[in-house]
């Protein structure tokens, strides 16, 4: 399928159906010709909408809320690619009224219309004014929601936000975390070099940061387990919990299974690791990558890690809990629309709940790795300080010494926020059972 035609059907299914948009992906990928571009097209599309949308109130002589799904859509899909992407103007506007007189002939004037009127007026729309306005301006010029730019503004600060916001509606980076067990890094290198595949070195020590615009399972290696996607982020977190050999860890919200995966490496796949999820779909995914990677020291459970029970206890535990999601906006496009800040308290709740059970299960002088893919405080530092008032038998670990870049302070935990160390935002605390 023609990659503009799938993007417009893809936009009009998750806006109009309300779709999941990673299924939508998942799916018309399969039937573009070029998946790539179409995962570039309406990823850009959506993580920019607020933008766009602004964009095209004013020189649309109908409102948006009036429009059909198809033609609103091929409108957005239209400006992202002449602004964004800096595509031939009318190659793209030409294309569009071709796509939108299958789906509805009489919108063709209107459609060419708008999209002409962009051309000429485009340079005379503004912004809300940054200093009477910050929030909106934010908002608006980098689309993120008002709720959530007004909180990154008291946590982190004017330039700070800007940079995050900056930084999550870039492309996604495709990074790659080398199985150890299977192959070592240098030989992975030495193997994407003679295949052509282009790749650079990440922080991360056993990662690498790689361009492919094909399907990932085209990519060397693959078949043969010598490397599992996973980000550079949650590639620390293993790392931190850091594991030995012959122990015996517990893994809570472990799907999709690459931490998992990491820490049986780290182990040389020995021991035991008892991996948990609520949703026995993603064990399946977490058993088949288990098999690609020949692992074979992990059982999987399905449950509920806020009400799991454990007849014995453990060495190790990481606590990967649901959370928002915040620090991740650069490789899930609608995630920053799918959540309110009502949401994060009621995530904080429940990553309390499960923080809270899972160390019941800690042997004395264990260690306990609580992480998210949030910035958010009300997620990570309020919810590791809630706990140690709780449980004042547990205090925070250093921490210092497993991360890939240097802290000034190693108070047991670290925030990576995206503008900080330009890899997706994290939060990661280490704890020890002092009893």
């Amino acid at each position: 399928m023609e990659t503009r035609k799938a993007s417009l059907e893809l936009l009009i299914k998750y806006f109009e159906k309300k779709q999941p948009f990673e299924d939508l992906l998942d799916f018309y990928s399969k039937k573009s010709k070029v998946p790539f571009e179409l995962s570039g097209l309406v990823s850009g599309t959506v993580k920019n909408i607020i933008t766009i949308d602004y964009y095209l109130s004013p020189i649309s002589n109908k409102p948006m809320e009036k429009l059909s799904y198809a033609v609103k859509n091929a409108l957005r899909l239209a400006v992202y690619e002449i602004e964004y992407r800096k595509n031939p103007d009318y190659a793209v506007i030409n294309s569009y009224v071709e796509l939108v007189k299958k789906y509805e002939p009489k919108a063709v004037t209107f459609i060419n219309g708008v999209l002409r009127n962009f051309l000429r007026k485009r340079n005379e729309i503004s912004f809300p004014d940054i200093n009477s306005e910050p929030i909106k301006h934010i908002s608006v010029k980098y689309s993120h929601p008002e709720w959530m730019i007004e909180k990154w503004l008291k946590t982190y600060g004017q330039e700070e936000t800007i940079k995050i916001c900056e930084y999550n509606n870039k492309p996604s980076q495709l990074i790659l975390r080398v199985n150890l067990l299977k192959i070592q890094k240098q030989e992975l290198i030495e193997l994407f070099k003679n295949n052509s595949i282009e790749h650079t070195a990440s922080l991360v020590k056993d990662c690498l940061k790689v361009k492919f615009h094909g399907s990932i399972k085209k990519i060397p290696g693959f078949k043969e387990g010598f490397w599992i996607v996973q980000g550079e982020s949650s590639s620390i977190v293993a790392h931190v919990l850091d594991p030995k050999q012959d122990e015996d860890i517990l893994d809570l919200c472990a799907a999709p299974g690459g931490k998992t995966a990491h820490i049986s490496a780290l182990m040389e796949n020995t021991g035991k690791i008892t991996a948990v999820d609520i949703n026995s779909e993603r064990i399946k995914k977490i058993d088949e990558n288990l098999v690609r990677l020949g692992i074979n020291n992990v059982e999987t459970i399905s449950c509920d890690a806020s009400f799991y029970k454990s007849e014995k206890l453990f060495d190790r535990i990481l606590v990967d809990v649901p959370c928002s999601n915040t620090g991740v906006l650069a490789k899930r496009p609608d995630a920053r629309w799918n959540r309110t800040d009502e949401d994060i308290k009621n995530l904080a709740k429940l990553q309390l709940k499960i923080l809270n059970n899972a160390s019941k299960y800690l042997k004395p002088n264990g260690i306990l790795v609580y992480s998210t893919c949030s910035i958010e405080p009300e997620e990570n530092t309020e919810i590791i300080n809630s706990f140690l008032e709780l449980n004042p038998d547990f205090k925070l670990d250093e921490i210092a010494k497993y991360l890939p870049f240097d802290i000034k302070n190693d108070s047991g935990f670290y925030q990576i926020i995206q503008s900080g160390e330009n890899m997706d935002g994290f939060f990661i605390a280490k704890l020890k059972y002092v009893k």
